[in-house]
């Protein structure tokens, strides 16, 4: 087994919280093998990665225990690893007639990104690209040169640098954007005269929008309803239904518009009649009206 620890410039984790990362020789969890074990962690106030690399089938256990020993009482922070990881080494575990193990905490931050891609859109789901996304670059050629050949590198075992390369890089990246909640949260919030809240739940059904947002503090409890809108309000949860309208903008272009009562400014690219205020743009919806439209509306009533 080699095993390789390398310190760095990680300041989003705390003591009690893990990045996780894998490879292995495919994505069959019952056939296929654990090859590469990668791990974010705190120690001594500093992030450092741990990578356990297993150089033939019968160290895969050796991995498995070490698995076991540093999830303990840890939030287990992957990029989709509720769906992969996780399941993965369960399935292995079992294999070795071990117990599987579900983190009582855990955040995977791909979920995390795809729900989000309802307001937003991505280049690709990649790791490369949502760090470029919010903001993060990092030039490092070897995460790109490392890909090529990563698959038979993997199944031969016999060039391990490019593995714990590709590895290292995912495990940085995951662990620059653990924090990705918060800003999700700054870019969907607004400042209003009742403080800052942030859109958290948006879904259109036939022709009624339903927006929940999030406020920072308790407010005091309000219900109004109007003849295109329905605004409650109770402790820190803000629920917004409005009639929608569904149509073509363009010639490639459908979407949601709702009656602009409020004189709003359209916040898009796209032009409008200035009596609509768009809601969504195809898959998107446009957060930055339904942020202005609900402050309006709230700063109408209360």
């Amino acid at each position: 087994m080699i095993s390789k620890k390398i310190r760095i410039n990680g300041k989003k984790l705390n003591k009690d919280e893990l990045v996780l990362d894998i490879e292995t020789t495919g994505l069959d969890f019952r056939n296929d093998k654990l090859v590469l074990l990668g791990l974010v962690k705190i120690e001594n106030d500093s992030a450092y990665i741990f990578q356990h690399f297993a150089q033939d089938d019968s160290e895969e256990i050796k991995l498995l225990n070490i698995y076991l020993r540093e999830i303990k009482n840890k939030k287990i922070i992957t990029f989709n690893g509720d769906t992969f990881d996780i399941p993965f080494l369960n399935s292995r575990l079992i294999s070795h007639k071990l117990f599987p193990v579900f983190p009582e905490s855990s955040q995977d931050i791909y979920k995390i990104i795809k729900w989000h891609s309802k307001f937003f859109s991505y280049d690709s789901m990649k790791l490369v690209a949502i760090e470029k996304f919010i903001g993060i670059e990092r030039n490092d050629p070897s995460r790109y040169k490392a890909i090529s050949k990563l698959s038979e590198d993997i199944l031969t075992r016999d060039k391990p640098y490019p593995i714990l390369k590709h590895n290292e890089n995912d495990l940085i990246a995951t662990e620059a954007l653990s924090d990705i909640e918060n800003f999700y949260i700054n870019k969907l919030s607004i400042d209003s005269k009742i403080g800052k809240f942030w859109i958290c739940k948006a879904n259109i059904n036939k022709d009624i929008g339903n927006f929940e947002f999030e406020s920072e503090k308790k407010l005091e409890d309000l219900f109004v309803a109007e003849n295109n809108y329905q605004i409650s309000i109770k402790d820190t949860t803000i629920k917004l239904n409005i009639h929608v309208l569904y149509g073509s903008f363009n010639r490639d272009i459908n979407g949601f518009v709702t009656i602009n009562h409020f004189d709003l400014k359209n916040e898009s690219n796209i032009e409008v009649n200035d009596k609509l205020l768009i809601i969504r743009e195809d898959r998107i919806y446009n957060y930055k009206n339904l942020l202005n439209l609900c402050k309006k509306i709230i700063e109408n009533h209360y």
